[in-house]
């Protein structure tokens, strides 16, 4: 069974996770206080960016955008000189729409001419550069800081810029956080960045000192903070030293349960990562179950991440199973759909449920795309909806063979966005390993696409455009295939849609009424998804060679001949398990974790034996 993906938001693009990572999230739940070097604001502007909003679960993401920017814009106005609500600004202005970050470097540009020498401007504009124009950013933060060598924040930002893959100088990294956190300890913002220095010994130093910081503060933000330092404190430690620090943990817990602070999200979330840490999974299902009723997030629904989890299913699921799933999934959509009406992948699971359900209506497919789309169109704003919204329903109306004229004109969309979607994730602080990464996924998008344009005109029976469709598709099969290189992942992916593109060369063959030529296209799509050892879902009609065995029967050719040439390489096939593996041929970092037992593991007692190892991520 396909994955059910979440629809990427605009506030989770690749470069709003770039700013999370530096300033923004953090910056936004500081406990500051007026210092004379200015690492941290002024109580009254703390409080009034404490005071900003927060996105309700009843908020589209273009709402949110507009009344976050409305109360920013405010503050501006009521501190027109401040640096820290400047630094909030251009944060969020580089975090959202390509317009929003262009305005806002043309802004500190045009800031930073007219007054060179203040180490601030040169910093904001660095910082509104930053991802696009890095070299430039080094430039503008080296600059403050020789301007004004107690002005530290560049150092932060220069620290991240020297760990990141384009960019990477261990040293220079080290020695600019270094800088930052000894001269700003009391801000937290220089100790989340400790963790991606993978040094044991300096993760511990500034650790200690965090923990002794933390020691006498109650306030909310000194308890968000106790997330990083445990997770600072385990990543300094030997796996033989976690029940200590699990221990640890739970006096930490001892102390900041009581304080009570039901009005504040943060309090709930340190909770439920303490508990869990310490191995208390009653108290941190508690922790989160407590967080998602006073503060419910407008992104997701724990509901429903635990019924995926709970109801896995996979290619292979028999169609009894794979039908249950689908109707469970459709009953469950429509629950959370009360919760968070404008979520759109909320939207994405009751279409896919829908369109993969054959007792269903074709009404109720397409009122779920038309309500799927208009809920993505209000959380894009000026934007409208993102490449996969219009993919999502192009797929899922082409699946079902509906609204082919329209499903031409949501795979155009789609295209016309993905080519908008490259050129904001573009990113120089990436290596050119990352940036083919990118590519190959925009390549593949790109070749979908065009996919579902050509079968909306087959099945309008409009060759012309069918033909100009797949010669676009033939060129960008060759950018996917120079992009997949020697990795098996990327030969399989293009051999299957390469198989696809002869599908539909055969479609369109026989739509001219060339029934050889249809004949020999179908032959290079079935054998290229032999070859490929790909093979349909179960449960799911095999159109590819439903279509080909009818034009095969028709041009007199026997089921026996069929048989003996296609279909027992295809029961081989369907018999054969899904399970594939690669080589990866890169080398595996260090690594020292104890296991269940307590055991300890390592790199170096692995050697020359053959090892399983299972990685994993959340995100």
């Amino acid at each position: 069974m396909a994955v059910l993906k979440t629809s990427p938001s605009r506030g989770a693009s690749v470069r709003w996770c770039l700013v999370a990572a530096l300033l923004f999230a953090s910056a936004s739940r500081q406990a500051h206080a007026q210092t004379a070097d200015s690492c941290l604001p002024p109580p009254a502007v703390k409080t009034a960016l404490d005071a900003l909003p927060s996105q309700a679960p009843a908020d589209t993401d273009w709402d949110f955008h507009e009344e976050y920017l409305a109360a920013l814009q405010t503050l501006l106005r009521q501190f027109p000189d401040d640096f820290f609500v400047q630094r909030r600004y251009v944060a969020f202005m580089i975090s959202y729409a390509p317009s929003d970050s262009e305005k806002v470097i043309g802004e500190y540009k045009a800031r930073h001419s007219q007054h060179p020498d203040s180490p601030q401007l040169g910093y904001l504009y660095g910082y509104a550069l930053l991802g696009h124009q890095s070299s430039e950013s080094i430039k503008l933060f080296d600059a403050a800081l020789e301007k004004d060598p107690q002005f530290f924040l560049p150092h932060l930002l220069l620290a991240t810029i020297y760990n990141s893959p384009a960019f990477q100088d261990k040293t220079k990294s080290v020695a600019h956080l270094k800088a930052f956190l000894e001269a700003c300890p009391t801000s937290f913002d220089g100790y989340g960045p400790l963790a991606r220095m993978q040094d044991k010994d300096l993760i511990n130093q500034f650790a200690s000192k965090l923990r002794l910081l933390l020691q006498n503060r109650t306030d909310s933000d000194a308890i968000g903070a106790y997330q990083t330092l445990w997770s600072l404190e385990f990543q300094a430690h030997s796996p033989s030293e976690y029940d200590a620090l699990r221990k640890q943990v739970a006096q930490d817990l001892e102390r900041i349960r009581p304080l009570a602070l039901q009005d504040k999200s943060v309090w709930y979330e340190t909770l439920e990562k303490g508990y869990k840490l310490a191995n208390d999974q009653k108290q941190s299902d508690w922790a989160e179950e407590q967080r998602e009723v006073h503060f419910p997030s407008p992104w997701r629904i724990t509901a429903r991440e635990k019924w995926f989890e709970e109801h896995a299913t996979d290619t292979d699921a028999s169609p009894d199973k794979k039908r249950v799933f689908n109707r469970e999934l459709l009953a469950q959509s429509g629950e959370w759909l009360k919760m968070r009406p404008n979520l759109t992948f909320l939207w994405w699971d009751r279409l896919y449920a829908l369109a993969h359900l054959e007792d269903v209506s074709p009404v109720e497919i397409e009122m779920a795309a038309d309500q799927g789309l208009k809920i993505a169109g209000k959380n894009g704003g000026p934007l409208g909806p993102s490449s996969y919204d219009y993919l999502t329903v192009a797929e899922n109306l082409s699946k079902r063979h509906l609204q082919p004229a329209r499903v031409v004109q949501l795979a155009q969309k789609g295209l016309a966005r993905l080519e908008v979607e490259l050129r904001e994730s573009y990113l120089d602080l990436n290596t050119k390993e990352m940036l083919d990464e990118s590519n190959r996924y925009f390549a593949l998008q790109r070749i979908r696409a065009l996919g579902f344009e050509t079968d909306g005109h087959l099945q309008l029976k409009q060759a012309e455009n069918a033909q100009i469709d797949l010669l676009q598709t033939d060129e960008r099969l060759q950018d996917l295939k120079s992009l997949a290189g020697d990795k098996q992942e990327g030969k399989k992916t293009y051999s299957g849609e390469l198989s696809a593109y002869w599908g539909r060369m055969a479609r369109l063959a026989e739509l001219r009424g060339r029934k050889l030529d249809a004949m020999a296209f179908y032959e290079s799509a079935l054998l290229t998804r032999l070859e490929a050892q790909q093979k349909p879902d179960t449960g799911e009609k095999d159109e590819l060679a439903d279509d080909a065995k009818g034009l095969w029967t028709s041009l007199g050719g026997t089921a026996e001949a069929w048989r003996i040439w296609y279909g027992r390489r295809a029961d081989a096939l369907s018999n054969a398990s899904s399970l594939t593996w690669e080589d990866v041929n890169q080398p595996l970092a260090s690594f020292d974790l104890a296991d269940l037992t307590g055991k300890s593991w390592n790199l170096e007692s692995l050697k020359g034996k053959v090892t399983f190892l299972n990685f994993w991520a959340s995100w």
